[in-house]
């Protein structure tokens, strides 16, 4: 069935008093500007539970749930989106006009659809869903991809289950079974399905492919990898482009399939190919995921915090699968993870040990996973002479941004005698070229749940926080402030979002309309109910951006120092960089 309209959904919002219907289940007290009472999710006796009546949203200090009053039904009745939109739209009295996918032959839209070039979330889920099926549809007939998947250790029922498929070799197969459907040329290439030519025209993205389905969180097909069939084929695999569903740094394959046992679990393993993950999952190791083509990412830690406290990374024996166990552990051990790492023998992989030993050896290879801090420094001492007091001093410089990065004091010490310990040196001298922060330099990074409420109390927290309470002070902050400028991945992606929803409504009230990430709608219902005792919120945020500038500077310093010791060739430059941002760092410092 057809899902509801955009135009459907915001009628029911705009006319649902959030206060009034979570009120029939939670006594509410004004609290300030908010509506407080105990949290009908989780047992508690001291009320932590707040209401936004103006803002629309709801978000428990105790437990971390929150939301807009479709996720509040959603969550109290056990039902899905569809039947909380309908009962709410039952209540206020809007009759609910179903979205139909549908085009002219000319190519141009019918009904309730918008433009190809800016197709909404749900027509390009439905774009997705009808390729998925059209790629599983052409197994079959191709004898090559069934011979493959068969080669692979595939069984059929794995194949269906996880949307396997393949695209045929002709240039414009998916095109025209779409043409059919009457869904024009445009929209593919907004969907990223088809490619279009200098000189008028498209042809289909992937071809002579063995597809996987990309699926988000809730099993929806968001994107698609292609695997050459042929020996020539370049690039070997082939992902769809980023869209507005699809974005590589935080995506993990096979989230939706593993995240209950991954819970169950409270550990995760991380692969690197479809074809691991596919190998492991039919042969019973659920809670696993793989990456989609991309190195690890902070986004990924965020994700992958979520549902686990133990990540394991799982990688080839070769040296590109140890340089990228190396880049995984940099990337994802500032985020307090209980982080370790197995890395195979000689040429196997996960897939091949699997299918040419069985699930008991591989499961046994894991027991001598290693800590990703005893991993970590032996690979710096190989790439260093570390038999030497220059290498031994050369490896502690190279691990030093890692060990600045941990939040932890005790991870961080532990960091740290390991480090003396591996080197054979004494801990008071890693101490003295690492010494202890008395104050967290890092940008802190909301990953687990006990988080959240420090976030809002945070640099980046506050700043948003305000852009929240008063829009109108987003024009102002676009000029001083860009994303990047907020040093913690969520909090760049969050105010990217504030920045693109205003863009188009001119207004915060929808923004999140524009996200699918759990995470980030948890805390923007953090930021939207978070009570303010400011009477100068003005001359507050005007402070935030000077004090989020000079963070940003700060760390561009860092990065120079650390740069010149790695790239000498490049000194003259770095220190031209470094001049730069110490005369920017004055300026601020004359505004205060």
């Amino acid at each position: 069935m057809p899902p509801f309209n955009d135009n459907s959904k915001e009628e029911v919002r705009s006319r649902t008093d959030i206060a009034a219907v979570i009120g029939r289940y939670v006594t509410l007290k004004p609290s300030g500007q908010t509506l407080k009472g105990l949290c009908p999710f989780h047992k508690e006796k001291t009320p932590s539970f707040h209401v936004n009546p103006v803002q629309g949203f709801y978000h428990c200090f105790g437990c971390g749930k929150g939301g807009d009053v479709f996720s509040f039904i959603q969550e109290i009745e056990g039902i899905g989106f569809a039947e909380a939109l309908a009962m709410l739209a039952e209540e206020c009295g809007v009759t609910l006009q179903r979205f139909s996918l549908q085009y002219s032959s000319g190519g141009e839209t019918s009904g309730t659809c918008h433009p190809a070039d800016n197709l909404s979330k749900t027509e390009l889920l439905r774009i997705h869903e009808l390729t998925a099926r059209f790629f599983y549809s052409n197994i079959k007939p191709s004898a090559a991809a069934v011979a493959y998947l068969k080669s692979r250790g595939l069984r059929p029922e794995t194949v269906r289950d996880f949307r396997l498929g393949f695209a045929p070799e002709e240039w414009t197969t998916l095109i025209d079974h779409c043409k059919k459907e009457r869904i024009p040329e445009p929209a593919l290439i907004a969907c990223g399905l088809a490619i279009r030519k200098e000189n008028g025209g498209c042809y289909d993205r992937f071809r002579n492919r063995v597809m996987f389905s990309l699926c988000d969180l809730s099993g929806r097909v968001i994107g698609f990898a292609g695997r050459g069939m042929g020996e020539d084929a370049v690039p070997k695999y082939l992902n769809s482009p980023e869209t507005l569903l699809y974005k590589k740094k935080s995506f993990l394959y096979g989230l939706d399939r593993a995240r209950t046992a991954v819970k169950e679990h409270q550990n995760v393993i991380v692969v690197e190919g479809y074809m691991d993950y596919l190998t492991l999952f039919q042969a019973g190791i659920r809670n696993i995921v793989a990456t989609s083509g991309t190195a690890l990412t902070p986004e990924h830690a965020h994700l992958l915090g979520r549902f686990a406290r133990s990540v394991i990374l799982t990688f080839d024996g070769d040296s590109a699968g140890q340089t990228a166990a190396e880049r995984a552990v940099f990337t994802l051990a500032p985020f307090n993870l209980d982080l370790s790492v197995l890395i195979l023998p000689g040429d196997e992989d996960p897939d091949s040990m699997v299918n040419n030993h069985g699930r008991g050896a591989f499961e046994e290879f894991l027991n001598n996973r290693r800590p990703w801090e005893e991993f970590i420094v032996e690979r710096m001492m190989a790439a260093h002479d570390a038999a030497t007091a220059r290498g031994k001093s050369a490896v502690i410089d190279v691990l030093a941004p890692l060990a600045k990065s941990i939040g932890d004091p005790i991870i961080a010490r532990h960091f740290k005698k390991v480090l003396a310990e591996k080197l054979g040196i004494e801990e008071r001298l890693v101490y003295k070229k690492l010494p202890e922060k008395k104050e967290h330099a890092t940008a802190f990074r909301p990953s687990l749940l006990s988080a959240d409420l420090a976030y809002s109390t945070t640099l980046e927290g506050k700043f948003l926080h305000y852009l929240f309470l008063k829009p109108e002070l987003i024009e102002e902050a676009r000029n001083f402030v860009a994303p990047e400028t907020l040093t913690d991945g969520i909090s760049g992606d969050i105010y990217s979002l504030l920045l693109s929803t205003y863009d188009r409504e001119c207004h915060l009230d929808n923004v999140t309309n524009y996200t699918d990430d759990p995470e980030i709608r948890r805390l923007i219902s953090l930021l939207q109910v978070k009570e303010d005792t400011q009477e100068h919120i003005h001359e507050e945020f005007v402070q935030k951006i000077i004090h989020l500038r000079k963070k940003y500077l700060h760390l561009r310093l860092q990065e120079c120092t650390l740069r010149m010791k790695k790239e000498p060739h490049l000194r003259n430059e770095l220190l031209q960089l470094q001049h730069d941002y110490t005369m920017q760092l004055k300026e601020l410092d004359g505004e205060e």
